[in-house]
């Protein structure tokens, strides 16, 4: 009675409900509760209640349009046949007859019986709703799986081998993909899969006939999807049929075709693959991949797409991700790669590192990759540079970011037997002016990499770390390279920042700030005191707050580096590829950034209030804007009511990417307290905002656009109709023109920001 209650409860509620989302509700819940009861209640209750509720979960699967009452409906059908399955074939039960369909009805019958009604009929209806029932019911258990194998199979492969008709064929493939998949998550094939092998082979084999355009797109889907399954199959192919399925799915992820989806879901089967079978994989799928990758005038979005393949593929499973990344980097090491792509390869290279750093930091798997990956490309560059060869220096920054991704993880002991060559290679290129090794200074990045990585407690190959200090610091002041100037600030500011002891940092401090004396205030000085403002503030030192101030003086004195001085509180701030940065084991302490917000803030504020020269003026909102758009959430809240000025009067002096921060520091405070700002919303934020959205000034730029588009689309939000209603008229008006900008993204967010003015005080 209590079975038939709750199969009762769940026809019942069908129709209790004219509210979909309630009746979803309700049926989800009837559902779990049927499911929940197969596991309280005797088989034997639920076999007498079988016919109806099979029948009304299968209504469900075809009828509903909600995926949440498919998926409860099809688990409550698998978990109820997995309580009614025999463990294993009993001679002469019931059960062993359903494949011949029986007179004596056993509750397989129920669903096989309208399966092999569909599929033998002329046209399959519903064929993907059929696949997953039949899935749901094979995979219930082992029996069940070789019961409705041996029922469907030999069907859909005698109605294949018959028919040229590709739609039914598709509709066919889709259900045996089902039944298949079924036999994969159970992890074993039906008898009647060995006896039909060849003919699924022949299923499957690629049609040549089928051209690789979209209207057949679906087919060839579903076909490498019954090549995986075929593959995936426990000892179902051999060695050699596996590799000939492997190369199909291969040239399908890289060869062209009309319908991108071909290619995505050929990468997604084979990164399912990878997991099973890595070194099949390895020896017949990374092949296809390079030899593609190495073809002549290769198309760049093309190799794009496969270094994104290759990849998802790497880091599917341990056994793929030294091949695969061995594989690029020969490639680019031994000139295969053409030059234009060889920058695209080492990003893809660090990419996949950093994930596999993020999912597993095994420091002998960190040593072996560095081995095989890092070490041939410094080697590379280094030999590229000393025959004097011009090296991009975007493609010196990324092996120096790859490295990076590496050299922080490993041991310390590791980490110094690898500096001695990086620093008998590049020191004295460093510390150099001699112009004949200008070659080997453009990779000194490498090096600044190197050692910004290194772990606090790594000792640096010097016999004098005061002396290393000295010189690199005079190097960088009276060095004209740029490149050996910030390598020697990186390099000093990330020394000074791991320095656990505060009289040795603050000694080595003075040793670095002693060489500024008779320098003045050029560049090379103002970049020094940015960079050790960086070290400093972030590990709390006042010392760096000296700096910091003695910037701001060079700026309210109006000094001929004014502006840099002012753009630099990025560089104090923001954030770098490996100099003074949490993932080289950089030195943050709690508060840092918000004790330099208390501190330095309000003395712009006081600086901008108290002067009347408009470069001055300028210069400081350069300082806070850099500021402020480094500072958390829950910092930049605090007192926010006394930088509301400044910023809007940023908006009106900047241009680019300091505008776009004022402008979304604006918007942050509209999100989190728009009160604060009720006052100015519509007499300066939305006059202001509209004004930014006008490509006619060269400081809108695209980022600036999309900037104050995100505000004009947050303030019908977050204010009420009677606050912003007289703003509504020219809003629209300014929307409309932003709806025909040139940049299609800035487009988008007018559409978005252009619909909710439109839509003003409906509610």
């Amino acid at each position: 009675m209590e079975v038939q209650r709750l199969v009762d409860a769940y026809i019942i509620g069908l129709g209790d409900s004219a509210d979909n989302t309630e009746l979803r509700t309700t049926l989800v819940d009837a559902l779990e509760t049927l499911a929940a009861g197969a596991h309280v209640y005797a088989p034997e209750l639920f076999k007498a209640e079988m016919e109806v509720l099979v029948e009304q979960i299968r209504e469900d699967v075809m009828m509903a349009a909600d995926d949440a009452v498919v998926n409860a409906a099809l688990g409550t059908l698998e978990t109820i046949y997995s309580v009614l399955s025999p463990s294993t074939p009993v001679p002469n039960d019931p059960f062993s007859q359903d494949a011949n369909m029986s007179d004596s009805s056993t509750p397989l019958d129920y669903v096989l019986k309208e399966a092999v009604f569909q599929l033998t009929a002329d046209e399959v209806k519903n064929p993907e709703q059929i696949g997953k029932i039949l899935r749901a019911v094979a995979r219930s258990s082992t029996y069940n799986c070789s019961v409705v194998s041996d029922a469907v199979l030999p069907i859909i492969v005698e109605r294949m081998s018959g028919t040229e008709v590709l739609t039914l064929r598709r509709e066919l493939m889709d259900i045996l993909n089902y039944v298949l998949s079924a036999s994969c998550d159970v992890e074993r094939k039906a008898e009647c899969l060995d006896a039909d092998k060849i003919n699924l082979l022949s299923i499957y084999r690629p049609e040549t006939s089928v051209p690789l355009d979209k209207e057949y797109s679906v087919l060839h889907i579903v076909r490498l999807k019954g090549i995986t399954l075929l593959t995936l199959l426990p000892n179902f192919l051999s060695d050699d049929e596996a590799a000939v399925a492997l190369q199909t799915l291969g040239r399908a992820a890289i060869e062209r075709n009309e319908d991108e989806n071909v290619n995505k879901e050929a990468t997604h089967l084979l990164i399912q693959l990878a997991q099973s079978r890595p070194e099949q994989i390895n020896s017949t799928v990374l092949p296809l991949f390079l030899d593609a990758l190495n073809e002549d005038m290769v198309a760049a979005h093309k190799v794009a797409r496969l270094l994104n393949a290759l990849g998802s593929i790497s880091v599917a499973a341990s056994g793929t991700l030294i091949p695969v990344l061995r594989g690029l980097v020969a490639l680019v090491t031994t000139g295969q790669m053409a030059s234009s792509h060889c920058q695209a390869t080492i990003e893809t290279v660090r990419k996949v590192l950093e994930a596999a750093m993020a999912a597993n930091s095994d420091a002998k798997l960190n040593t072996d990759l560095y081995a095989a990956i890092i070490s041939p490309l410094t080697a590379w560059v280094h030999g590229l540079a000393s025959t004097n060869q011009d090296v991009p220096t975007k493609l010196v920054v990324e092996v120096a970011r790859a490295l990076v991704t590496l050299f922080s993880k490993l041991e310390t002991s590791a980490q110094e037997q690898l500096l001695e060559p990086l620093f008998s290679n590049y020191l004295a290129v460093l510390l150099s002016s001699d112009e004949s090794v200008g070659g080997l200074c453009q990779l000194l990045p490498v090096f600044s990499a190197a050692v910004c990585s290194c772990r606090p407690e790594t000792k640096l190959p010097v016999d004098s770390l005061d002396a290393f200090i000295s010189s690199l610091t005079m190097s960088s002041l009276v060095s004209d390279s740029q490149v050996r100037r910030d390598v020697c600030f990186e390099i000093v500011a990330s020394i000074l920042n791991k320095i656990k002891d505060s009289k040795l940092r603050s000694s080595l401090t003075q040793i670095v700030l002693r060489h500024t004396g008779g320098a003045g205030a050029g560049l090379s000085v103002i970049l020094l005191h940015q960079w050790v403002a960086r070290a400093l503030i972030s590990c709390n030192d006042k010392c760096g707050y000296d700096s910091v101030r003695w910037l701001l003086e060079q700026i309210k004195q109006a000094s001929p580096h004014a502006a840099e001085a002012a753009e630099g509180f990025n560089i104090i701030l923001g954030e770098h590829d490996w100099a003074v940065t949490p993932t080289t084991h950089g030195v943050f302490k709690v508060l840092a950034k918000q004790r330099f917000y208390s501190t330095v803030v309000p003395e712009i504020t006081s600086g901008f209030q108290s002067t009347s020269d408009d470069a001055v003026k300028a210069n400081l909102l350069v300082v806070l804007t850099n500021a402020v758009r480094h500072m958390p959430k829950s910092v930049l809240m605090n007192g926010i009511e006394n930088v509301i000025p400044l910023l809007l009067s940023a908006i009106r002096l900047t241009g680019g990417n300091l505008k776009a921060a004022s402008i979304r520091t604006i918007t942050l405070v509209i999100l989190e307290t728009p009160e604060t700002l009720r006052d100015e919303v519509t007499t300066s934020i939305i006059p202001l905002a509209i004004a930014s959205t006008t490509q006619s000034n060269i400081a809108n730029t695209v980022d600036v656009r999309q900037a104050a588009l995100g505000a004009l689309s947050l303030i019908p939000e977050k204010y009420p109709y009677p606050v912003v209603h007289t703003a509504r008229k020219d809003v629209l008006r300014a929307l409309a023109g932003a709806r025909d900008d040139r940049k299609r993204i800035v487009r988008q967010d007018a559409v978005k920001a252009y619909n909710k003015w439109l839509n003003l005080g409906e509610d």
